[in-house]
């Protein structure tokens, strides 16, 4: 392909939620190494996430995506147990409160891809199939994506929803597309 990609997404979207597009395209996600991801930049971390968003007028959403997207998962879960802890709420709950629209969906499916992904991947399956119609695209989309890890997507999806996945693709679709659906969901 020809074109940059960056340059392609800063043509097509703007705000916010092109500053997390870009976080996401150009932040490395940092190795845990608990000699550098210690209690200490925990709490500088937390007071960061905290001034960054809830704690001033206005929120620097470069600043909160940045450590979202570059903190490592296991310190992002020791992250947000500690912003819980001193704020009394989670730091999902803070993205809700300081983001909006495409921008909030977007940071949120982050975070939880990386504190709770196999239960973030089972909400996304629910999502395909929530409401009038399946949303195909997302539903194939998923279950092909999440192949690899089917297994623990479904014992979440069984602990959040009770039913299996093979059930909700059973209520949500029919003929060839059903029974191609459910031997991926097997073949996970």
């Amino acid at each position: 392909h020809s074109k940059d990609l960056g340059r392609v997404v800063d043509s097509e979207i703007g705000g916010d939620f092109e500053k997390l597009i870009v976080n996401v395209m150009q932040a490395v996600q940092e190795e845990y190494d608990p000699d550098f991801h210690t209690d200490e930049k925990m709490a500088e971390d937390v007071e960061e996430l905290h001034d960054h968003g809830i704690g001033r007028w206005g929120t620097n959403e470069k600043g909160l995506f940045k450590i979202l997207c570059a903190s490592p998962p296991e310190y992002l879960k020791r992250l947000n147990m500690a912003y819980a802890e001193k704020y009394g709420y989670t730091l999902s709950k803070a993205l809700e409160k300081e983001l909006k629209g495409d921008t909030e969906e977007a940071a949120l499916f982050t975070l939880g891809m990386k504190i709770q992904p196999y239960e973030t991947m089972a909400g996304l399956i629910k999502k395909a199939c929530k409401g009038f119609g399946t949303n195909e695209l997302l539903l194939t989309a998923c279950l092909i994506r999440f192949q690899s890890v089917l297994k623990e997507v479904e014992t979440a999806h069984v602990e959040m929803y009770s039913k299996t996945i093979a059930d909700r693709v059973k209520e949500e679709t029919r003929g060839d597309y059903e029974k191609v659906l459910l031997e991926v969901v097997k073949a996970g």
